[in-house]
């Protein structure tokens, strides 16, 4: 039996509360389990952005001083590689980051365990990456002019204070909607727009306590990492201001490069909060119609009079 009780009828309290639940319950396995995925892949887009960030900020700094290892016409070849290589390492970091907190929380669901082998994570991330590349590709067409035309017409409206209710609300909607629909179309392998027809459905089908919980959830995992970025400006103000406020004088410090690549990491660490919150999102959605927990507890009271 569960410990943790996925199908449930959930409003915006319970959303946020069953989020901090299931990590108090999971979040060591889970956690080792993401390192144990995602670690070497994080180190190595760390690795890359560090000596990307150093030379562009080292340009911005004074481009006539600057000891390029990737901008510079000699090393074209080896820049373009980088960032080719930075660009893969970055599909297959979106891959398992949220790939894992879909394909956990249907084990965990399934089997009642609270340890999951990386195994088990890994073979089932291997059989829907094909599906997430074919859902990322087609989004880019249909969900991504979706999002910017959202942006274009806010921020347009902004101007007489209605865009910003649109900025607000349907921002956060637009990202529930597409997180669902990436979950029915791994979960229940639907077709593309099918999956974009039940996760309208399941965003519109308790609205504001959904974009609610995740706006909540979201904007704190934003508080957070604004609050680390923040961190290498003013070690970059510090530096500024002991060289004499004379941009000649002035380099960026290696630490201000390594806090700005650290609070890169931590965010998408980060972000499985929101991630896991859209995962109940669905549970609960599945739960209003199918009343799967119902039948469930129905079928223990049988079993026990039997």
């Amino acid at each position: 039996m569960n410990e943790f009780q996925f199908y449930k009828k959930r409003n915006f309290s319970a959303y946020i509360n069953d989020t901090m639940q299931f990590f108090k319950l999971y979040g060591k396995d889970y956690f080792k389990t993401y390192l144990s995925i995602n670690a070497l892949l994080l180190l190595l887009m760390c690795v890359i952005s560090y000596f990307t960030f150093k030379d562009m900020f080292s340009n911005m700094s004074d481009p006539t001083l600057a000891q390029n290892l990737l901008f510079s016409d000699g090393n074209i070849g080896f820049m373009i590689l980088l960032l080719l290589l930075l660009f893969v390492v970055s599909i297959i970091i979106s891959i398992t980051n949220i790939g894992q907190p879909i394909i956990y929380t249907k084990i965990a669901e399934k089997t009642g365990r609270t340890e999951i082998a990386t195994s088990e994570i890994l073979d089932q991330l291997f059989k829907i990456a094909l599906r997430f590349i074919v859902f990322g590709v087609i989004s880019m067409f249909i969900l991504m002019p979706v999002f910017m035309i959202l942006i274009l017409v806010g921020a347009l409206l902004s101007i007489i204070l209605v865009g910003i209710p649109i900025l607000i609300i349907g921002i956060p909607a637009v990202m529930v909607w597409s997180m669902q629909a990436l979950i029915v179309y791994v979960n229940e392998e639907r077709g593309y727009f099918e999956s974009l027809k039940k996760a309208w459905k399941i965003l519109f089908s308790d609205f504001w306590h959904i974009v609610g919980s995740s706006m909540v959830v979201y904007i704190l995992i934003s508080v957070i990492q604004s609050g680390l970025t923040m961190i290498p400006y003013f070690i970059a103000l510090g530096s500024f201001i002991s060289s004499g406020a004379n941009p000649g004088n002035f380099e960026f410090p290696p630490l201000m490069i390594f806090m700005y690549v650290a609070g890169i990491l931590i965010t998408y660490i980060l972000l499985n909060a929101f991630y896991i919150q859209q995962c109940l999102v669905y549970y609960s959605a599945v739960e209003s119609t199918e009343h799967i927990q119902a039948i469930n507890e129905i079928d223990n009271i049988g079993k026990n009079e039997a």
